[in-house]
């Protein structure tokens, strides 16, 4: 009876999250080259291929399928942006294959390396999981008043969100997320919101679990979190939307105000919290939940 009790109370708490995708880059999964696709000032480039989780790149949203966008004008590509499947040591110390995304020189100051999903339907939720690492020169490499953003997502032309990695005036980076109108350069500036974490550390040279779950709404329920290893650094929680459907899903991205690198890995997708609204997963791996969830209606037919 325990036991059954204990099914039915993880299939209520947990069945309102569908996991979209999963994927760790390993063995069967593959960069395609870079291709201009028709495009005057930037290059795609897919993921192709399935590793053990099953899910097969490219992530797939509203039936669009998600590519990276190097946005660079010239036929060089391999002179300002590189994406590659490498081997290095992940999360757990463990040798693993991670994605490696380099900006080499910016071409202009809107260089950049995201991987993307173009969609002209309204995404309301989702909730994405990976595991990050930043160089260990980050801070010198952005400099005084340096800034990065590793995830954004925008409208045709009346809404943005985006998380940064500022520096401060205590010369120590610190986390900075908003609400703007940056989507077309046609209009004053106006900022909806903010909101800054001076408080949880930036990692540098070392990998961390990226958290972040959006709803977008008109009214009091919309929210942007974000948590870093577990611990909760961004919660907006108000409108989020204005009139337009979402447009650009940049589900991770390289761009910021000097060429650097970085690192991906373990990269999850569910449709809401699938540890519970506002509720990091850090100490309780996804892996288990989606396994749980796959099997838990074989395992309440056998209770019953």
């Amino acid at each position: 009876m325990k036991k059954l009790l204990l099914i039915v109370f993880l299939v209520n708490s947990l069945c309102g999250a569908e996991l979209i995708f999963k994927s760790a880059f390993e063995d069967g999964v593959n960069l395609l080259s870079p291709d201009r696709k028709g495009s005057a000032n930037c290059w795609w480039q897919e993921l192709e291929g399935s590793d053990s989780s099953g899910f097969s790149w490219p992530i797939e949203l509203q039936g669009e399928e998600g590519q990276f966008q190097m946005i660079v004008d010239s036929d060089d590509i391999n002179r300002y942006v590189k994406n590659e499947i490498i081997e290095t040591n992940g999360i757990d110390n463990k040798k693993t294959r991670v994605l490696h995304q380099t900006v080499k020189e910016k071409e202009h100051t809107w260089t950049q390396d995201p991987y993307v999903v173009h969609i002209d339907k309204e995404q309301k939720k989702l909730y994405l999981r990976y595991s990050l690492k930043f160089p260990k020169n980050l801070k010198s490499k952005l400099g005084k008043d340096g800034w990065l953003t590793f995830f954004e997502f925008k409208t045709k032309s009346d809404y943005r969100v985006a998380i940064y990695v500022y520096e401060g005036k205590d010369k120590k980076l610190y986390w900075y997320a908003h609400g703007d109108n940056v989507v077309l350069d046609d209009r004053p500036y106006k900022e909806f919101w903010s909101k800054e974490n001076k408080d949880i550390e930036v990692p540098t040279d070392k990998w961390f679990d990226v958290e972040i779950f959006w709803n977008r709404s008109k009214g009091d329920n919309g929210r942007v979190w974000m948590a870093i290893d577990g611990e909760e650094v961004i919660d907006y929680q108000g409108s989020t939307k204005l009139d337009d459907a979402m447009h650009q899903i940049m589900l991770f991205t390289n761009y910021s105000n000097a060429p650097i690198e970085q690192w991906v890995d373990n990269v999850e997708v569910w449709s809401d919290y699938p540890c519970g609204e506002g509720k990091s997963c850090h100490e309780s791996s996804t892996n288990s939940i989606s396994g749980f969830m796959d099997n838990a209606e074989s395992m309440n037919n056998f209770f019953w």
